[in-house]
């Protein structure tokens, strides 16, 4: 049974699914980046990287929020 969002928890829902998503490829891009290529310049895989860790402290600063509103709305019950 799924439980009812408020519709600020629905939002932040869909923000988590797409930073994971977004995490989930670039983790993918960084795995394979060498695949059928000789050489990768180091710009392109720190590029990637930068990405990578900014969509992760974003994630994280998401997640802290998710859990107030949480928070906010177990005391509003």
């Amino acid at each position: 049974m799924e439980k009812k969002l408020t519709p600020k928890l629905k939002l932040f829902r869909e923000e988590f699914n797409f930073s994971h998503k977004k995490i989930g490829k670039l983790e993918w891009e960084l795995a394979t980046i060498y695949y059928k290529r000789k050489a990768v310049a180091s710009s392109e895989f720190k590029t990637l990287e930068d990405r990578l860790e900014n969509y992760r402290v974003n994630i994280s600063i998401l997640v802290e929020t998710i859990k107030n509103e949480v928070a906010v709305a177990n005391k509003s019950k």
